[in-house]
């Protein structure tokens, strides 16, 4: 069954970003008025030195593998996360993401506007046919607009690939999987802030999760 996410989806949250030199440091402003889309990032992890973190803890790993981005969760109710060091304001993130190993009671996907470790927006999905648009403020997660994750049809579960689509743009927050809409929620709480890629575990002991060709693009 699925829990509900107002208060809080993971008892445990790791940064993985903080420990590394930022690659870019300015902020990409994108006025309203301006509907043309600038690709500023796009990765297929195939070089292993293009930004992203290399992390072994004890409650999980982040890393590249082979041609793709991997985090592993070793414990049940802990989320894992890595940023890339550029700040936007207007923002599109596509990349594709899959579950290879754990329960498929589980939680995945992208985050924009991450100001710290307690302060951002992400989009995610589950295994098990979910997905939701969550706000971290001040270490609390609430997920925006439900009482709990609502069920997409369109989510492939198991260990299906799924393409996760995250558009944060003014105050509109958007959530598409296979390009199909699953949520839209409205929230100006956070104006700017980093890209990155979430993973964490529920009722499960473990998860392994499989990331790939992101594409972010200025909005």
């Amino acid at each position: 069954m699925r829990r509900s996410a107002i208060i809080c989806i993971a008892s445990l949250i790791i940064l993985i970003s903080c420990t590394r030199m930022p690659l870019l440091t300015n902020i990409l402003d994108s006025s309203s008025g301006n509907n043309s889309d600038e690709k500023v990032l796009w990765d297929d992890f195939s070089d292993k030195k293009s930004g992203w973190e290399h992390l072994q803890i004890d409650e999980g790993s982040a890393g590249y593998v082979g041609e793709t981005y991997q985090i592993a969760v070793n414990v049940p109710n802990t989320d894992i996360f890595t940023t890339y060091a550029r700040t936007f304001v207007n923002s599109e993130i596509i990349v594709k993401a899959a579950r290879i190993e754990g329960s498929d009671n589980n939680n995945f996907g992208v985050i924009c506007r991450f100001k710290d470790q307690e302060n951002f927006y992400s989009g995610q999905i589950s295994s098990d046919g979910f997905a939701g648009i969550f706000k971290v403020e001040d270490g609390e997660y609430r997920l925006l607009g439900y009482q709990s994750m609502v069920p997409v049809p369109a989510i492939m579960g198991g260990s299906e690939e799924n393409k996760i689509q995250f558009e944060c743009i003014e105050k509109t927050l958007t959530l598409s999987v296979n390009s199909v809409l699953a949520d839209s929620q409205q929230d100006d709480t956070f104006k700017s802030g980093e890209t990155g890629l979430i993973a964490g575990t529920v009722d499960g002991n473990i998860g392994v999760f499989q990331f790939d060709d992101i594409t972010v693009s200025a909005r």
